[in-house]
């Protein structure tokens, strides 16, 4: 009986240690977070470009941990906005110097999105334009919702880089926010991300909205040449200088002159 009771209590033991075991594990699938920023280009994310279901971005904040609420506010007094910690620090000097220039009242509606978060968005997307439209099949509202909502896993709020500014209580494009946006995002290392000119290229309606924190280096030249994202990853992939490795250097060591020399921006 004694014996039977030892066993019984060396069974339970084994049991619960190989429990914890078990929890301490990474869920099947689960991957590292992922460095967004790292040296190197801008990471392309589209539908021709998606990323893996366990992506994550790593170093994801809440907005409101470092922005001034003075500064800002976010929809629905959302607390729960978050993004990566280098471009909620380049959002947070872009705002101040808006607001030296007197510029204020700016709204973030959405930063990083999940990839089952974007799964939803387009879900109810498509069952708002059946509803709207009885006679469509769920492929045609499909097919109109993807002209503003991206699939998941192919949406650039994914890498917590994106942000969509707004001015409550009014549309964002013509205000003197989105004219100020345009102009000076750039030299705080954001871009406008789908613009008007561009939507051939990068497949999505403009969204005067959405910028993307790329980094100084690239937000300025993309500028000056007129560049998307998609065009500007081309052209520096496309045409390097003999024996000039792009991928994987730092963006000081990357000479950008001598990379776009005689490069013409797409029309």
């Amino acid at each position: 009986m004694r014996k039977s009771a030892f066993s019984v209590f060396i069974v339970c033991c084994c049991a619960l240690m190989l429990s914890a075991q078990l929890f301490a594990l990474p869920a099947l699938g689960e991957s590292e977070p992922v460095d967004v920023l790292a040296p190197g280009l801008p990471i392309l994310v589209n539908k021709d470009y998606p990323l893996d279901e366990d992506f994550i971005p790593a170093d994801l904040v809440y907005l409101t941990d470092i922005l001034d609420p003075s500064l800002v506010r976010m929809k629905n007094n959302n607390t729960k906005i978050r993004a990566v910690r280098a471009a909620v620090e380049a959002l947070e000097t872009m705002l101040e110097a808006a607001e030296a220039d007197g510029i204020r009242n700016w709204q973030i509606s959405t930063a990083y999105r999940s990839i089952q978060d974007q799964e939803s968005l387009l879900n109810n997307k498509i069952r708002s334009y059946q509803k709207n439209n009885p006679k469509w099949s769920r492929s045609r509202a499909k097919s109109a919702a993807l002209r503003t909502v991206a699939e998941p896993r192919c949406s650039e709020h994914h890498l917590g880089l994106a942000f969509d500014v707004n001015v409550p209580g009014t549309t964002f494009k013509g205000t003197k926010q989105c004219k100020w946006l345009h102009a000076h995002c750039w030299e705080y290392g954001f871009i406008v991300r789908y613009q008007e000119d561009k939507t051939k290229v990068t497949g999505f309606a403009a969204e005067a909205w959405h910028i993307r924190y790329v980094g100084v280096e690239h937000s300025l030249y993309m500028r000056d040449n007129n560049f998307c994202l998609e065009e500007y990853l081309e052209a520096v992939q496309a045409e390097p200088e003999p024996g000039l490795i792009v991928e994987d250097m730092d963006e000081d060591e990357i000479d950008f002159e001598t990379l776009f020399a005689g490069k013409k921006p797409a029309a």
